[in-house]
């Protein structure tokens, strides 16, 4: 009796490896197939022509003890530039160009910043938002920049699509020329009256529960004496009224 069992023992080991390998085969046969059915979602474009690093470097005036949103990242908006029916691309860069790339179809972009009229002078943008600003059916183009504590180098960008590829910067013009520490903007008609308005999100300047600051946390930004470079921190909700914010 006790060989018998024994013998039956190992019988049974036996067939549960072998169980256990056709269960493994049946597994990745059945994943190999879905894989067949059900290809990937998302396929790596080579040779795009979108050829964008947005680089950042620590420095004396810009790195991460100075300004604590050094490594926060830039910003991408996607849009139709030229009413062609395909979406073009804008990246924003911290310490390098922005990028604006004209879409040519059949996945293939034209690096076309220069000879669109943008100038990188404001240097650090962050968030880029493309909108119809002016309301002349063509998307125009909003760059938030930060950065520069010391220097206040910062301000806001408004290209308005010139129709022809190009674009003029009239921040000014419009009242957006903001010098702030901007992460993004919304444009959207909060009061309905057919135009934009827009609502933009600015950083906090510094750290104000560290530095010893903390004694200012509710003080409004008009109401800091550490500096004029530390103005500029809070969000901001601007009505537009025929034209100017």
């Amino acid at each position: 009796m006790a060989f018998l069992f024994l013998v039956t023992s190992v019988g049974y080991n036996r067939l549960m490896r072998v169980a256990i390998c056709l269960y493994i085969i049946l597994v990745v046969f059945s994943a190999s197939c879905a894989h067949r059915e059900n290809p990937p979602l998302f396929d790596i474009v080579n040779d795009s022509g979108i050829d964008f690093n947005n680089r950042v470097e620590d420095g004396k005036l810009e790195n991460s003890f100075l300004f604590r949103n050094f490594y926060n990242g830039g910003g991408v908006a996607i849009g139709d530039i030229n009413n062609d029916g395909l979406c073009d691309v804008l990246l924003s860069s911290n310490m390098g160009e922005n990028k604006l790339y004209l879409n040519k179809g059949g996945f293939k972009f034209e690096d076309i910043s220069q000879k669109a009229g943008l100038r990188q002078d404001s240097m650090w943008s962050t968030g880029v938002v493309m909108a119809d600003v002016n309301g002349d059916g063509w998307l125009d183009i909003y760059e938030c920049n930060s950065g520069h504590m010391p220097t206040g180098h910062r301000k806001n960008k408004l290209y308005i699509n010139n129709r022809n590829l190009t674009f003029s910067e009239s921040a000014k013009q419009y009242g957006l020329d903001i010098s702030a520490y901007s992460t993004q903007v919304s444009f959207f008609d909060y009061d309905l009256d057919g135009d934009l308005d827009c609502f933009m999100i600015n950083n906090s300047p510094i750290p104000v529960n560290q530095l010893n600051y903390s004694n200012k946390r509710d003080l409004p930004e008009q109401e800091w004496t550490v500096g004029e470079f530390l103005k500029g921190g809070g969000d901001h909700f601007f009505r537009n009224d025929d034209g100017h914010f």
